[in-house]
């Protein structure tokens, strides 16, 4: 991959620079986003940051489109004889993949599916399973002795796997940052709720450090409707007002992003008059 190379030029360094400061200006929006306060005006203007964050990560990743697709655009045959045989070589890398896809993914789902059957039909099942193994091994023998290289396509799918990472990124990145923008401009919502359940979420795995637990609290609003609003871990000191208004209170939300900001007490007839509807 082209990357700050001698025969770069200026543009195109400009860009390389442009997408790593992009990328990690956009990591650093999610992690601090992820562990800054969660409520009030401030977790309404965080939610706007990890909205940020990814439109910043989707741009960093189209910076270096260019640099993945210059060399084999400059490579690119220049005669009508040269581009029929790369259409033909790119054709038949398409196929020889496809056939990869086939061979090992579709025979795995299969083989799969033949073991879930065995209790119904064993004789159908384990010869289908046994069929699937035999086609796995025989075809991963052949690759190896027939190695294949994916000069043409190769660029191309990481171009394409490229793309659709921006695009994502841009998609969730500015419907978060629009969901914050719209409850910026039109404020909180006050209505009175029940409570009718509580989560709560604990990342797992291999990077579980970079995310926070998230703690989702849902109500009965007066209309009915359900209200769920997210809390993270290090904000879980205002559950108390929650609790301390046994379950029934007047919240005070943003209701696009779910953002609490906090919760009234309410005496108990106007709590029963409030929530008789929802109820």
């Amino acid at each position: 991959m082209a990357f700050l190379r001698p025969d770069l030029v200026l543009a195109e360094k400009v860009l390389a620079i442009g997408g790593l400061v992009a990328l990690f200006g956009g990591f650093a929006a999610l992690i601090y986003g992820e562990f800054a306060p969660s409520v009030g005006f401030q977790g309404l203007v965080d939610q706007g940051i990890g909205g940020a964050g990814f439109l910043a990560m989707g741009a960093g990743v189209l910076c270096f489109v260019p640099l993945v697709a210059r060399d084999p655009w400059r490579a690119r045959p220049r005669t009508s004889e040269g581009r029929r045989m790369a259409r033909r070589k790119a054709a038949r890398e398409a196929c020889i993949i496809a056939l990869n896809l086939v061979c090992y993914v579709g025979t795995a789902f299969v083989a799969l599916g033949a073991l879930t059957a065995l209790d119904r039909a064993p004789i159908a099942a384990g010869a289908t399973f046994v069929l699937c193994v035999a086609t796995f091994l025989l075809y991963r023998r052949h690759r190896k002795r027939n190695r294949q290289t994916y000069e043409l396509i190769k660029p191309i799918g990481i171009v394409l796997v490229m793309l659709a990472f921006s695009a994502a990124a841009a998609t969730a990145g500015g419907l978060q940052a629009s969901r914050a923008a719209a409850d910026t401009l039109e404020g909180p919502r006050k209505q009175t709720c029940v409570l009718s359940g509580f989560d709560e979420h604990r990342p797992t795995g291999r990077f579980a450090s970079l995310s926070t637990a998230e703690l989702v609290v849902e109500f009965i609003g007066e209309d009915g409707q359900s209200v769920r609003l997210s809390i993270k871990e290090q904000d879980r000191a205002v559950l108390r007002q929650i609790v301390d208004a046994n379950g029934i209170a007047r919240i005070t939300y943003y209701p696009r992003t779910g953002v609490f900001v906090d919760a009234e007490p309410l005496g108990e007839n106007r709590a029963t008059d409030g929530i008789s509807g929802a109820s």
